[in-house]
């Protein structure tokens, strides 16, 4: 399987559709602090917060008027383009993201016991990018009536001026992804949104996203990073992967089957053949035998022993242990 957008090493390459972005937005934070007190802005009255709408995913479409379009683009942080900041309800403190958030009271936070992350769906209220006004969580402003992104997604709490990125809903992720909705479907077994050119080639495995990558153990359904899908079924950001490959390790983390293409995979073989033959035991060790276990076809052989590896008698594999 060798799908688009590839890396240069041959790789087996699978991207999923990323949650929300598939990297940092084009332009950097503009306008306001990332961070700010919630003093800082104007509450919207009773009357106007009255105006804010029900959840509704998907785009919030070509503006009617300049009125809703204003600012678009202009605002934001290194990873959305937007026109509201979030009040987070865990420390009531306000950001332009889930991210900008989780990074100052996650991964820069010194007391253990202070720690937390940004539950998104958890958002109730934002603040007006423009006239900083506090309100609840809708598509546009109840006071200066602009639209807080191109996108939009209340399930979410999602906002982005950026529609290059082809963002959608997937109900059954429950989550904003992108890379558009034709591209995509979603695996009921894998319960995640997969590229079309994997619907009846992937391997199935129950919630395969929804775990830690085995590398960095981040958690794998809701990053914004790119993710492979193996051949084995398994999962793991590309990064990962590629730097799995740079150290010339092949075998899955998780169920050690090799993950390369079965030509790089035969070439590597052919390679160890070489090695072995080059290098003879000692007479000690020449009728030594051992039992393996072939971690790609789990043909199970009796092999003569070498420090340099074990073939698998059955498919040529050296991707075995001893039994």
């Amino acid at each position: 399987m060798q799908p688009a957008n590839s890396e240069e090493t041959n790789v087996n390459e699978q991207i999923h559709g990323n949650v929300e972005e598939a990297g940092p937005a084009a332009a950097s934070g503009s306008g306001r602090d990332q961070q700010n007190t919630d003093d800082e802005y104007e509450t919207a009255t009773s009357s106007e917060a009255e105006d804010s709408e029900e959840p509704e995913a998907g785009p919030s479409g070509q503006a009617n008027d300049e009125t809703e379009e204003r600012g678009a683009g202009q605002h934001g942080c290194d990873h959305y383009r937007r026109r509201c900041l979030l009040v987070a309800p865990c420390c009531n403190e306000v950001f332009w993201c889930r991210h900008c958030h989780n990074a100052t009271k996650s991964d820069n936070e010194q007391d253990p016991q202070k720690r937390h992350v940004l539950d998104r769906k958890a958002v109730r209220e934002v603040v007006c990018a423009l006239c900083h006004t506090r309100q609840p969580a809708g598509r546009t402003c109840s006071r200066c009536k602009v639209a807080f992104g191109r996108y939009a997604c209340l399930w979410c709490n999602f906002f982005d001026d950026d529609l290059s990125k082809q963002q959608f809903h997937c109900d059954e992720c429950g989550i904003c992804r992108v890379g558009g909705r034709s591209n995509y479907f979603h695996c009921r077994t894998c319960n995640c949104c997969y590229q079309v050119q994997l619907q009846d080639s992937h391997v199935c495995i129950e919630n395969s996203m929804h775990h830690n990558c085995p590398v960095c153990f981040e958690y794998l359904f809701d990053s914004i990073k790119p993710i492979n899908v193996m051949p084995c079924g398994h999962t793991i950001h590309r990064d990962c992967l590629q730097l799995m490959a740079d150290h010339q390790t092949y075998a899955c983390p998780v169920c050690s089957k090799s993950y390369m293409s079965s030509g790089v995979m035969e070439r590597l073989w052919n390679e160890m053949d070489n090695v072995v033959a080059q290098t003879p035991m000692p007479e000690e060790y020449r009728r030594l035998m051992v039992n393996i276990m072939c971690n790609d076809c789990q043909a199970r052989s009796n092999v003569p022993f070498h420090v340099s590896g074990h073939k698998c008698t059955g498919c040529g594999s050296y991707n075995t242990r001893r039994v």
